[in-house]
Parts: structure tokens; C-alpha cells; sequence
């Protein structure tokens, strides 16, 4: 039984009119120009540019666990907004080589980061990419930031830079942490449609939204506390980084407004005044800035120096095969659904399969498993978690990384790890499991639609159009609760607790990696690399290759994956100056928020989801 079917049938309804309306009028522009594309892929391509100045991080897009390969109107979606010739989505882990690198090559004089097309990221990723940064500063070579605005995560790259460049007419935007949500059940009681809500776990509060008007004292309690840490976290790493009072970077609002006053409300000196940036410049200015640091470019008003897609080009794969016992490692990341899944989500089958083909191989002795998920459907999560229990069976340690988050069906998946490493600001936990359905019975009534019919049992018949029987309904909390227990029982055995301490750490409660810590949930604070160290450790490797395990892509889906990204990113330049920002801004917006309504595709029906965590 899907609990999306009654839901859908308000919800969904007008978002996939919508979708096919984007999708039909995307793919035909896309079609049209999928000749000229292809014979755009038979002339040559530029020779790589010369590896020396500065390495420009032009960072456009999301930073992502691993890359997706999405439809074609999808990818030009997430390209629309944005003219510059580079990817959408940044991998972290490449992100971070790059950095690395350039810290000890000699060719590289600077780190330039121009943040100004990066969307918002988690803290955790962020906080990873300043790590690097602060890594390369101790070659002594310097950092500049430049941008005509700061957002909130793209300062905190900025803020570990050497010098800080705004432009005069620009500002630092740090607004704080919060969660905001529409809530429905007004409007669901006007329209007539009946909710029927299962679930376990005080602080399950996905299907609050469907049966309340505001958020539920309990969900406000475990909310603030989370996002008090994480804020914390962030104005103190900022402080620190500029040598400021922690008031200049989160102040009150009388010392707000006070201050912007003293600065004539310029926003731009406002930031300078508070310490926040080095320079107020014009672009210009900027530029020149730079020129004087690493030598001027061959095109006019710039620097000399590489990008990050070229310098990856240049300097190899992270990971060198060499023929010597593997450490694999596998990402897990987006939601958890049932069966095949491609690329940036994590499919029940597709990663049950790696896991499987991990443990056949002898050359693989451990396995690390990156996790950056907030969960999804239960069913899958257990087909996983009984293929990572099979793998240590076999005498293969598996160590779990966790990214930005790792809750609900994502920490189902991680519990039975031989070891957990997460950051403090990573989201886990939400240990907790829900149903959802809906019915229309009384909206249908309205205008005279009913159903009747008959069945050989009373387990016939079940639909949106008509009431849901009480023995159903208790059926379905049954199982709810069943998998509820079954989840606090494998992370009570995974984590070596007491049915009682799993329980108080249970409750669909949200918790940072600070506090998982602190309750058993997470063995160590730690990144990727760490995480392989310790898997190797585990193996008694003292010689080993890391070796990415993802599924085998074909020539054609090659072939298409870079069809899709060269004529998004063709096309995206024309095709945003025919749709105005104030309608691809709510629509961007409206397809985040009904993805896991349109994707979710539990056999029963139920789910271990985190929705505050993706936020």
C-alpha cells in the first residue's frame, strides 16, 4: 500500500501538471539543438592551459557527495541563473584533492575564491572545504576571497581566507540557522481530505505538516537545540577566523541596527567596520588585486592562473590503482529508495548489489561506506543493511563516513558499522518511522462522487475516494510500530547499548554529531580519509589501494551524461534570460520540495525520513 496515493491526489496532482509542463517545455528546446551538440563533441578540444598562478575556485553550483545524472530539463534547470561555463554540481571529495595539491605545487602561487554562484551547503561540507583551506595557508601561500555578496556558507569559505575582498557595494548576509515549514491541516479540513497519520517517535515530526497548523512543542525543543549547536559552531569558527567578537558576527538586533546606522546604512562599510572583510573594491580593483599577487593573464583583466576543472585534468585521480589489497569505498548518498536507483540517490538494489559484489572480491579486504542521506524508505534500508552485515560476516570491516547527514534510513543503514566516524555538525539520529495516507471521501461527497462496491474479504476496495477502515488503519500501525522496534533493536545490537539506551537516544529525535557522540551513536569525530585510515587499520592492511566501487557505466550513459551537462550548460545562458528569476526561483523551490513526495516507493508504505535535515 503507498501512503503517497491519497496524498497525491491533492499535492501531487498540480505539481505534476506543472512538471510536465517544465519537462515538455525544456526537452523540446534541448532536443532541438541535440544535433549541434553532437557535432560540438567531434571538433577538438582546447589543449589544457598551462599550470602556473593561481588556482581559481569559480565555485557555481552545489557541493554533492557524487555527481547525478538527471534527466535533461533537470539539468538545465539547475543551470539556469548561471552563464559561467562550469559544472552544477561540485563533488566534494574532488573539492578537496584539488586543494590539497596545489598546496605543495610549486606552479601554484595562490588560492583564489570567488563564492558567489555557490547554492547553500551543508555546514559539514563547508566546514570540510575550510579544513583544506586552512591545510594550504600553512604553505604560506595566500587566499583571496572575492565576491559582490556574501551569503551565509559561502562567508564561511570566504572568512578563512588570507584577504577578504567585497564589492563597496555589496554585504555579508549572515542571517542565522532556522527551520521554517508550510503546514496544512486548515487547509487540508477545508478541502475535505482526511489524513491518516502512523507513526512512532515523539520527534517524528515529518507528518506534522498534515496534522497540525504549527510546530509541536517537542519538535521546537529538538529543533532548537540542534540548531543552537550548529549556529554556535559556525559564529565561533568565524570569530576565530577574523579575529572578531563574537557579536560582530551574530549580533543583536539593537546592535544591528545601531551599527548599520553609524555606517549610513551601507551595508558594504557596515561589514568592513565590523571586521567581516579586508577590502571594499569595485571588480576591478579586485582583479588588480590579484594581478599583483600571481601576474596577469592572457585575456584581458585577469590573472594568470588555472580552474578547477582544468587543474583536475592536470593532476590525476585521487585514488591511483596500484594491484595491492583495495580498501573500497562506496558513497551512499540522497534519499533511500526501493529498487534500481541512479546516481544521487541511493537505491535498495543498486547499493545492495555493490556491497555484494564488494564481498565476492578478494581483492577487497574493507569497505568504507560514505553516508549522506536523510533517510527514505525502510524497506530498502534494511535490504542494505543485511548485504553490509553478509560483508562483515565474511571478515571485511566496514567503517561508515557520515557527510552532512546520516538520519532515519540513513543511520539504519550505518549502525552495524565496525566504526562510525561523523563530524560535530553532521545530522543523525532521527531514529524513528512513519505511514502517511490520505483520503477524499468527504471532498468527493461535495459533488456528489461516492464509491460503493463488494469484495470477497474486508481487505478489498482500499482507495483515496473512500473512508479508511478502522481495521486497516490499525494494521497499518501495527506494522509501523513493528518497524519502529525492529529499528531500535539492530542499532541497540549495531551500537553495543541497552535496549534502554537506544531508546533515549530513539524517538525520531534529530541529533548533531556532537551529542551522537556523546550517546553512542558515533565512535569518533573524523572525515573520509580518516575513516579509510581506520578501515585499513581494522584489516591489518599496512599497504593499500582506496578503490571507489559505484556501478559500471555504460558508453551510452557516458556519452549521455556529458550530452546532458555540455547542453544544459549551452543552453542555459539563453534560456535564463527568457525565464524571469521571479518564476524559476518558486519553481526550483517547488520541485526541491515535492521530490520525496513524487520518489518515495516503500512496498509497505513505510519510511525512516529526516525532513528538517535537508532543509
Amino acid at each position: 500500500m503507498s501512503i503517497f496515493k491519497g496524498l497525491g491526489w491533492l499535492l501531487r496532482g498540480l505539481w505534476r501538471l506543472l512538471n510536465f509542463t517544465r519537462h515538455l517545455f525544456l526537452n523540446l528546446i534541448f532536443l532541438a539543438l541535440v544535433l549541434v551538440l553532437v557535432l560540438a563533441f567531434g571538433s577538438r578540444e582546447k589543449p589544457l592551459p598551462p599550470i602556473e598562478g593561481a588556482l581559481t575556485l569559480d565555485l557555481s553550483g552545489e557541493l554533492v557527495e557524487q555527481r547525478s545524472l538527471p534527466d535533461a530539463s533537470s539539468q538545465l534547470m539547475r543551470q539556469l541563473g548561471s552563464g559561467e561555463d562550469l559544472p552544477s554540481e561540485i563533488v566534494l571529495a574532488d573539492l578537496l584533492w584539488a586543494i590539497e595539491q596545489a598546496k605543495g605545487d610549486d606552479r601554484i602561487k595562490a588560492l583564489v575564491l570567488k563564492t558567489q554562484n555557490l547554492q547553500q551547503a551543508s555546514l559539514s561540507k563547508l566546514q570540510e572545504v575550510a579544513s583544506a583551506i586552512d591545510r594550504f595557508k600553512e604553505s604560506g601561500k595566500p587566499v583571496y576571497a572575492m565576491a559582490d555578496f556574501y551569503t551565509q556558507g559561502q562567508y564561511l569559505l570566504a572568512a578563512h581566507a588570507s584577504h577578504v575582498m567585497l564589492n563597496q557595494s555589496g554585504a555579508v548576509l549572515l542571517e542565522g540557522l532556522g527551520v521554517y515549514q508550510l503546514y496544512f491541516k486548515s487547509a487540508l479540513e477545508k478541502f475535505n481530505i482526511t489524513p491518516h497519520v502512523f507513526k512512532v517517535g515523539t520527534y517524528k515530526s515529518f507528518v506534522e505538516p498534515y496534522t497540525r497548523d504549527d510546530m509541536s512543542p517537542e519538535s521546537r525543543e529538538a529543533n532548537q537545540r540542534w540548531l543552537s549547536q550548529l549556529w554556535d559552531g559556525y559564529v565561533k569558527d568565524v570569530a576565530a577566523q577574523r579575529k572578531v567578537t563574537p557579536d560582530a558576527v551574530s549580533p543583536s538586533k539593537e546592535q544591528m541596527l545601531a551599527r548599520l546606522r553609524k555606517a549610513g546604512g551601507n551595508a558594504a562599510l557596515y561589514a568592513e567596520e565590523q571586521g567581516l572583510v579586508d577590502q571594499l573594491a569595485t571588480r576591478d580593483e579586485m582583479t588588480q588585486t590579484i594581478v599583483k599577487e600571481v601576474g596577469e593573464g592572457e585575456e584581458p583583466d585577469s590573472w594568470k592562473g588555472v580552474g578547477l576543472k582544468e587543474y583536475l585534468a592536470a593532476i590525476g585521480p585521487r585514488y591511483e590503482q596500484s594491484g595491492k589489497d583495495e580498501v573500497g569505498l562506496i558513497i551512499a548518498s540522497g534519499p533511500i529508495l526501493d529498487g534500481q536507483q541512479p546516481a544521487g540517490s541511493i537505491g535498495g538494489d543498486t547499493l545492495s548489489e555493490l556491497l555484494a559484489d564488494a564481498r565476492r572480491d578478494d581483492a577487497v579486504k574493507a569497505v568504507v561506506l560514505r553516508v549522506d542521506s536523510p533517510g527514505g524508505s525502510a524497506f530498502a534500508a534494511e535490504q542494505i543493511r543485511a548485504e553490509l552485515l553478509a560483508l562483515k560476516q565474511a571478515g571485511k570491516p566496514v567503517v561508515v563516513s557520515m557527510g552532512s547527514y546520516a538520519a532515519s534510513g540513513g543511520y539504519w543503514i550505518s549502525a552495524d558499522a565496525d566504526k562510525i566516524f561523523a563530524s560535530p555538525s553532521t545530522l543523525t539520529g532521527s531514529i524513528g518511522v512513519f505511514g502517511l495516507f490520505a483520503t477524499a471521501e468527504k471532498a468527493l461527497a461535495q459533488f456528489g462522487i461516492s464509491s460503493d462496491g463488494l469484495g470477497t474479504t474486508d481487505f478489498v476496495g482500499l482507495s483515496p475516494a473512500r473512508a479508511l477502515p478502522d481495521h486497516i488503519a490499525q494494521a497499518i500501525q501495527l506494522n509501523v510500530e513493528n518497524t519502529y522496534r525492529r529499528f531500535v533493536d539492530l542499532v541497540a545490537h549495531g551500537r553495543g547499548m541497552t535496549a534502554q539506551e537506544a531508546e533515549q537516544a530513539a524517538e525520531g529525535r534529530v541529533w548533531t554529531g556532537a551529542d551522537a557522540k556523546a550517546l553512542g551513536l558515533v565512535d569518533e569525530f573524523g572525515d573520509q580519509e580518516d575513516a579509510i585510515q581506520a578501515a585499513a587499520e581494522l584489516a591489518n592492511l599496512k599497504e593499500y589501494q582506496v578503490t571507489l566501487l559505484e556501478p559500471e557505466e555504460s558508453a551510452k550513459e557516458k556519452f549521455l551524461r556529458q550530452l546532458l551537462d555540455s547542453g544544459a550548460r549551452a543552453l542555459a545562458p539563453s534560456l535564463s534570460g527568457m525565464l524571469p528569476e521571479s518564476l524559476l526561483t518558486p519553481l526550483k523551490a517547488a520541485s526541491k520540495a515535492a521530490e520525496p513526495l513524487t520518489r518515495f516507493n516503500d512496498p509497505q508504505g513505510t519510511y525512516a525520513w529526516c525532513p528538517v535535515c535537508v532543509m
